[in-house]
């Protein structure tokens, strides 16, 4: 097997679907086989087009069309630009500005895996890794990437495309003497800038996904976050996350349709100010977002999280999208956060979803869990079953493992004791929190957010990497 890992560094890919011409509408997704040939081919050029690098090219044109792993793909908004013509021999600024647009796509997984079934000799991976260091886009020039050979593709939520299918999506792939003619066309094109020696199609195939289902991850009733980050205003511990969120779902009550909806407002159609009753329904929760689980981690709010239940239509969503994007200000007792929702050039990773939403076994609090029965202790047997509970209710198998304690397993995370107790309904006792280490027995996927408190921020969870499996 021989496999090349591309990563899209931006978390974002700019290209154009070939068949489009200059009405670029559409981004190309995942990218062709061809697609890659050519930027080695331009990485080859750019350096030197050394004849002792030629051979590695010679052979990857040589063979069969490979198998394509990759994430799915959201298609942005197009914007309109103007932008010189490049196909003119005057400066840049004495050219005329055409109308231009340029697809691009935000990717749930910045890696897509080419994968080859041969075994390139020696000298051709040592030329090819030459190549490789050299290529620095896939598509337009801003979508910038880094590429590598690696032994083996990682286990993950990939759709799988395999070649020479008998129906499915067809690619543009390379093949003998591709190589050639992309050379030819460029010599030809520096001579004459004209649209007639801009490559050909070349060869395509029929790619498919694989019929076989993959086994389903387990996922509870949330799974999608809208990220909302602090640009500007005073630090927040994850003590004070009960105002931060309160702020929070009252600045999205504010700004949502009005009468609010159930699934924003967490409350029946039949609720009154007077006489409230609480939805039946899953509805829209909100969560802090720390810096946790670093050796120098401070516990500090770097956002906050919408979390939107699977029960949604996409009507409902780009309802919750628009309302939590209008955003701009949270006001809490304390200070005044500048807001705006993360995009996919966010690296920190306390604001990219993917750390909350893993697939993991092993999971544990960063706010505390929040007992919704009142059993003799927090530590106990009975404790136990009612946290277990509390993950079959929210769509989750039991743990096979758990723990609560007072303390943390999370660096960064204060005790238990040091949070602001749950809020209350008028005339009844406070709950019991802690915090909560589940170890299950296969990957779940997040967002976790468990108890009586989850759709105010408490009782969510992280998955917990490079520990033992026991607490």
């Amino acid at each position: 097997m021989f496999a090349l890992r591309v990563t899209y560094l931006m978390g974002r890919v700019y290209s154009a679907v070939f068949d489009d011409g200059d009405d670029k509408r559409e981004p190309e997704w995942p990218p062709h086989p061809s697609r890659l040939f050519s930027a080695l081919v331009a990485a080859w050029g750019d350096g030197g087009a050394e004849e002792e690098l030629r051979p590695a090219l010679k052979w990857l044109e040589e063979q069969a069309a490979p198998t394509i792993y990759a994430g799915g793909g959201t298609a942005r908004k197009l914007v309109q630009a103007f932008v010189p013509v490049n196909d003119a021999r005057t400066l840049p600024e004495e050219r005329p500005r055409k109308s231009r647009t340029f697809p691009s796509a935000t990717l749930s997984h910045p890696d897509v895996y080419f994968v080859w079934n041969a075994d390139p000799p020696a000298v051709v991976l040592t030329a090819l890794d030459g190549i490789l260091k050299r290529t620095s886009s896939l598509g337009h020039s801003s979508s910038l990437v880094a590429v590598e050979t690696v032994d083996a593709v990682p286990e993950d939520h990939w759709t799988v495309w395999v070649p020479n299918a008998p129906s499915g999506d067809r690619m543009r792939i390379p093949h003998p003497g591709r190589l050639d003619e992309l050379s030819e066309r460029y010599r030809r094109f520096q001579i004459e800038p004209n649209k007639v020696h801009r490559p050909s199609l070349g060869r395509t195939t029929l790619y498919s996904p694989p019929r076989k289902t993959e086994p389903v991850i387990p996922q509870g009733v949330f799974d999608r976050m809208i990220v909302l980050r602090r640009d500007e205003g005073p630090r927040g511990s994850l003590r004070s996350a009960l105002t931060v969120l309160s702020a929070f779902r009252g600045a999205m009550l504010a700004l949502a349709p009005q009468p609010v909806p159930e699934y924003l407002s967490g409350h029946s159609p039949e609720s009154t100010p007077e006489s409230p009753v609480r939805s039946e329904r899953p509805h829209v929760a909100v969560a802090p977002l720390p810096f946790v689980d670093a050796p120098h981690a401070t516990g500090d709010l770097m956002g906050v999280a919408a979390l939107l239940p699977k029960t949604l239509t996409e009507e409902e969503r780009e309802t919750c999208w628009g309302v939590v994007s209008a955003i701009e200000e949270l006001q809490m007792p304390w200070g005044r956060w500048q807001v705006s929702v993360a995009d996919a050039e966010e690296r920190r990773r306390a604001l990219d979803p993917r750390t909350w939403t893993r697939p993991h076994t092993v999971w544990s609090t960063v706010t505390p869990f929040v007992f919704d029965r009142f059993p003799k202790g927090p530590y106990g047997q009975e404790a136990e079953q009612v946290v277990r509970e509390a993950f079959v209710r929210i769509g989750l198998p039991e743990p096979c493992d758990l723990d609560l304690h007072y303390n943390p397993w999370h660096v960064g995370v204060p005790k238990a004791s040091s949070f602001p107790p749950a809020p209350a309904r008028p005339g009844k006792p406070q709950r019991y929190h802690c915090h909560v280490w589940a170890r299950f027995g296969q990957p779940i996927a997040g967002p976790v957010i468990a108890g009586a408190g989850r759709y105010y921020g408490y009782g969510f969870f992280r998955p917990l990497f490079g520990r033992k499996d026991t607490p």
